[in-house]
C-alpha cells in the first residue's frame, strides 16, 4: 500500500491522506492516539503512536488524520510517509511560531443560560474543555429566578455562540468583559423578574433586546455602552452606517462584532466594509473578515484576499488561500504561486491545493457553508 496524495482539508488540524488500496465497501474504523490496537494492521498501529496524532478515520481509500494542534504536520506527516516507504519531498523549516494568538484551530464557545441569563462560560479547543465562571452579579441573578422552576438543572441549556480564536484565556477574559458590558445589573434585574412570572412550560435560552440604536450611541466615552448598543443590532443592509462607525472604534471586541455582523448580511453591498475589516490591525479581527468573506461566497472579493497571502498572520494567510481555494480563478495564480512558498506549512499546501484547481481547470465550488446556502436556494425555489 502506498499514499497517492496528502490534501488539505477545511480544518487545518485534519489532512486526508489517500492510499492506493482501498478498505472493502462498507468497512470503516476510527482509532485514537493512547489506546491499544492489537488487531488493527501495523500501519495504522505506527501512525496512531506518532506524538501529535490524535486519531484516524479510515474509510474507502483514505484516512483522515487529525493532530493536535501542539505539534507541527511537519513533524507528523514525513513520519506518516516513513510509515509507507516514502520521503517528505519539502524541506521542513527549523523555526515554528510559538504565538498563541496565531493557534490555528478554532475555540469553540458556550454559554449556560436559565431563563435568559447567563450563569458560565464553556470554551473547547482541540485539546480540551474549559469552564469558567462569571462574576457573582450572573449567578445570583440566576439563584433568584430559580425559585420559580420546577426542574432548575434539566432548565439550564448551553447555547452556542460564533467561534473565537487565540488562546483561551483571552478569550476568556474578553467574553467576561463583554458580558458585563451587554448585561448589566438593570438588565439582569429585569430578566430575573421576567424568569419569576414565566409560564413553567416556557424556555428562554436568550432574550431578545433589539433596540434602535443611533450614530451617537457609538460615541459614549464608555466602551461597554458602545458595545452594549452595537449588541441591540439587528444586521440588516439599513443598519451598515451603524457597523461602518463601528468598524473605526479603539476597542477590540466592538471591531470583531461588527464585522461579524457585516457577515450576516448577505449582500454585496458589505463588501467594502469587510475589505476594511481585513485590513484591521489585530489578527482575530482581519480572520473574521477572512470567515465572513468565504461564507458569502462573492469572486468580486478575489483581489483582497489574493493580497492577504501577504498578511502578517499566518492565520490570515491560510484563510485566504482557503477563499481562493473555494472562490479562485486565474487572476490569482501568480500570487498562489508565490503562496506555495510561505514559510508557514499549512498555508503552503493550501496554496498548493488552491493552484492545483484552478489549473486543472476544476469548477469553484465555494465554501461549505456556501454549498449547503446555494442547495437551500434551490431546494425553495424549486418547491
Amino acid at each position: 500500500m502506498q499514499i497517492v496524495t496528502i490534501e488539505p482539508t477545511p480544518s487545518p488540524n485534519s489532512m486526508k491522506i489517500v492510499l492506493s488500496t482501498p478498505l472493502p465497501e462498507g468497512e470503516r474504523h476510527n482509532y485514537k492516539h493512547g489506546e491499544t490496537y492489537a488487531n488493527a494492521p501495523k500501519y495504522i498501529q505506527k501512525i496512531i503512536a506518532i506524538d501529535g496524532v490524535k486519531n484516524l478515520y479510515h474509510v474507502a481509500d483514505f484516512i483522515a488524520l487529525d493532530r493536535n494542534p501542539k505539534y507541527s504536520w511537519e513533524d507528523i506527516l514525513p513520519q506518516v510517509k516513513h510509515i509507507f516507504g516514502t520521503t517528505m519531498q519539502e524541506p521542513i523549516p527549523t523555526t515554528k511560531q510559538k504565538d498563541p494568538e496565531e493557534t490555528y484551530g478554532e475555540v469553540k464557545v458556550l454559554i449556560q443560560m436559565f431563563r435568559g441569563i447567563p450563569m458560565q462560560l464553556k470554551l473547547i479547543d482541540d485539546i480540551a474543555e474549559h469552564r469558567i465562571g462569571l462574576p457573582e452579579m450572573f449567578m445570583n441573578a440566576a439563584m433568584e429566578a430559580s425559585q420559580s422552576s420546577p426542574n432548575f438543572v434539566m432548565e439550564r441549556k448551553w447555547v452556542e455562540q460564533s467561534p473565537r480564536y487565540g488562546s483561551i484565556d483571552e478569550i476568556g477574559k474578553e467574553i467576561v468583559e463583554e458580558l458585563n458590558a451587554t448585561y448589566d445589573e438593570q438588565r439582569l434585574a429585569h430578566l430575573t423578574e421576567k424568569a419569576l412570572h414565566m409560564d413553567n412550560n416556557d424556555v428562554i435560552l436568550t432574550e431578545e433586546h433589539k433596540d434602535d440604536v443611533t450614530l451617537e450611541d457609538l460615541d459614549h466615552p464608555d466602551w461597554k455602552v458602545r458595545f452594549a448598543a452595537l449588541d441591540r443590532i439587528e444586521p440588516t443592509y439599513q443598519s451598515l452606517p451603524l457597523l461602518e462607525k463601528a468598524l473605526h472604534d479603539s476597542k477590540t471586541s466592538i471591531r470583531r462584532l461588527a464585522t461579524a455582523y457585516l457577515g450576516m448580511i448577505e449582500e454585496p453591498e458589505v463588501l467594502p466594509y469587510l475589505y476594511k475589516a481585513l485590513q484591521d490591525k489585530v489578527a482575530t479581527v482581519r480572520r473574521t473578515a477572512g470567515d465572513c468573506l468565504s461564507d458569502l461566497g462573492f469572486p468580486e472579493a478575489i483581489p483582497e484576499m489574493v493580497k492577504a497571502l501577504n498578511d502578517p498572520s499566518k492565520l490570515v494567510r491560510w484563510r485566504a488561500a482557503m477563499f481562493l481555494y473555494e472562490v479562485g480563478d486565474h487572476s490569482a495564480v501568480p500570487a498562489l504561486q508565490d503562496a506555495i512558498r510561505d514559510p508557514e506549512f499549512e498555508v503552503r499546501m493550501q496554496a498548493k491545493m488552491a493552484l492545483r484547481r484552478i489549473e486543472q481547470g476544476e469548477e469553484a465550488k465555494g465554501s461549505v457553508w456556501h454549498q449547503m446556502t446555494e442547495a437551500t436556494k434551490k431546494e425553495r425555489d424549486n418547491s
